[in-house]
């Protein structure tokens, strides 16, 4: 292992499953990824913990929801009328 820490980690019988399910939906490719995953979530948590000490002001916090709302497909296909129709929806339940 180059430039890296070898751990044994040992999962519960329930984080085993959650890593098996990942790997199914093609989330993660090895077990061994799921640190890698661990570690980015922790990153970004310990990111937010650090932003969060600090209010943003309205410019900042504008800026960075119009990054995130940027940040989304644009080229998604809209939905017909039909589709979102209550009856479309909900069928003979919603009589």
């Amino acid at each position: 292992m180059e430039g890296g820490v070898a751990v044994t980690v040992t999962l519960s019988a329930q984080h085993a499953q959650v890593v098996d399910r990942a790997i199914q939906a093609g989330i993660i490719g090895q077990a061994d990824e799921v640190v890698s995953v661990g570690v980015e979530a922790l990153r970004a948590r310990l990111d937010a913990r650090a932003e969060s000490g600090q209010p943003m002001s309205a410019d900042e916090w504008m800026r960075k929801f119009r990054a995130w709302a940027h940040s989304h497909p644009a080229d998604t296909p809209l939905l017909s009328d039909e589709a979102i129709s209550r009856e479309s929806i909900y069928g003979d339940r919603g009589l």
